[in-house]
């Protein structure tokens, strides 16, 4: 009953967005789903650093009808977030734990405060990770039983799954192999047991594996597609985050959102209530949920550039934290459902009072000038947004010659601006070029070579919503009045 309840307040957090303009990330894994065929990439002609598990998401979306299928998806893994966490809490600690934990997922996984109330990727991966979470501990309390085995399994699977959609979310594979190991140590768990899940669960991580080794042998891709695209890319992006002027403040900003959240009091109140977790038997549980938190912290903070969906990475965490603690009759317990209750309070705050959007900002200006483009474009026009900002030509129902739709994605694999330039001055130009950031973001146009292909071939044809549009010289166009966008933006 209570996590039902859960699932409509989640649901009822959500509904306000099933029509909001397009956030970038969706817009850009939209227009790279739409047109995913043989290409030079992974995903046709289109790189991105996400794993494969997401566009298949993202496919499905476009398959079933664009971005209001896309947001009804996205109800969904909240929807599954939020039983999980319920199932999960239950086996921990009853109805109460239950009941606590299904509140902190619906609470974080649709407030517009983390970017949730979307199709975020990071949320479908912290889904995976509680899916998987909720399995182990179901497999461990079905030790000696086929049914055991399978849930070992699942376990197993979600986990992979978890990484094929955002590398970083290895939450799954931390908690189940801590969780183990400590039953193991405690006694609660006899070594034969330990080894038969533990087996289960490998056996799961690699099935996803297997099935992307077999769509690698049975299509146009290849192993070195698969690895750099996913990871390879990574690592090579690692030395490129952090270096942002806004790097800073979008760690203050996280801050100040986790901490108007309840983030910061859940968390601390998990660590100060050891001693009390004791007596209820729980110490196992509570060494793998402090694991995940490590994991957790260490992959935002190699993550760099301190968005504020990172707070996302520690739902499946978080959850298991206040289901583990809440139901106690200490201080430890009461703190965590006061954090509880902030949760749920921040996140009707941050949807119907929309306190936060001035911190956060809104996507009307992206879709207002897409829309002002549209206008009067014609059928195969073509635009390259400065630097990012898909949702722009999604919402001018354009794709783009470049295939870097991303400012890092430039920044890492295209620096000195060399395919955007050969692209700017070759037969495939864009037909529009919005310049929504200044051309010398990152000094990526310190030389000024931009600015140089930009006149040659360019020129300026409005200044919507105050983003400077040009259109190449050769082509001609009616468009609205600038006003018309200020007006798209407030409607």
């Amino acid at each position: 009953m209570l996590v039902g309840l859960c699932v409509l307040f989640t649901l009822a957090l959500r509904v306000p967005f099933l029509t909001w303009p397009l956030m970038p990330d969706e817009a850009g894994l939209l227009i790279m789903a739409h047109q995913w065929e043989e290409g030079p990439f992974l995903y046709g002609d289109y790189f991105v650093g996400r794993g494969i598990v997401l566009m298949l998401v993202f496919a499905l979306a476009d398959a079933l009808g664009g971005a209001f299928a896309l947001r009804l998806i996205g109800c969904l893994v909240a929807v599954i977030l939020v039983v999980a966490a319920g199932w999960a809490g239950h086996q921990l600690r009853g109805r109460s734990g239950a009941g606590w934990s299904a509140l902190v997922a619906a609470s974080y996984s649709s407030t517009y405060a983390m970017s949730s109330t979307v199709m975020n990727e990071r949320l479908l991966a912290a889904a995976l990770v509680t899916v998987s979470c909720a399995c182990t501990i179901a497999a461990l309390r079905r030790a000696r039983s086929a049914s055991g085995d399978a849930l070992a399994v699942l376990a197993g699977a979600c986990a992979t799954s978890a990484l094929l959609v955002v590398q970083s979310y290895a939450e799954g594979a931390v908690f189940a192999g801590v969780l183990l190991f400590a039953s193991w140590r405690v006694r609660a768990l006899p070594g034969s047991a330990v080894v038969r899940i533990a087996s289960g669960g490998l056996l799961g991580m690699l099935l996803p594996v297997a099935a992307v080794a077999l769509g690698v042998l049975v299509s146009w891709l290849t192993a070195s597609h698969v690895w750099f695209q996913m990871f390879g890319y990574r690592l090579q992006a690692a030395g490129v985050i952090g270096r942002s002027d806004n790097d800073f403040y979008r760690f203050v900003t996280l801050t100040v959102i986790a901490a108007l959240t309840g983030f910061l009091v859940l968390l601390f109140c998990f660590v100060c209530g050891y001693r009390q977790v004791k007596r209820y038997d729980n110490t196992a549980t509570w060494v793998a949920v402090l694991a995940m938190i490590v994991a957790s912290g260490a992959a935002m903070f190699l993550g760099g550039a301190w968005y504020n969906d990172y707070l996302l990475q520690l739902i499946p965490a978080v959850v298991l934290a206040t289901a583990v603690m809440a139901p106690q009759p200490t201080w430890s317990g009461l703190g965590m459902r006061c954090g509880a209750a902030m949760a749920a309070v921040a996140a009707v705050v941050a949807t119907y009072l929309g306190l936060e959007r001035p911190i956060l900002g809104s996507t009307n200006s992206q879709a207002a000038v897409g829309r002002w483009m549209a206008a009067d474009s014609e059928q195969g026009d073509t635009g390259v947004v400065l630097w990012g900002k898909a949702n722009v030509l999604h919402a001018a129902g354009m794709s783009s010659p470049y295939p870097y739709l991303w400012s890092l994605l430039t920044r890492t694999l295209d620096p000195e601006l060399d395919l955007l330039l050969t692209t700017l001055r070759g037969p495939d130009a864009p037909t529009w070029l919005v310049e929504w950031y200044p051309r010398n973001s990152w000094q990526l146009d310190a030389d000024g070579a931009l600015t140089a292909a930009i006149e040659d071939r360019y020129i300026q044809v409005g200044s919507p919503c105050g983003i400077d549009v040009y259109l190449l010289k050769s082509e001609s166009r009616e468009l609205p009045p600038d006003a018309q966008c200020e007006q798209w933006r407030a409607g």
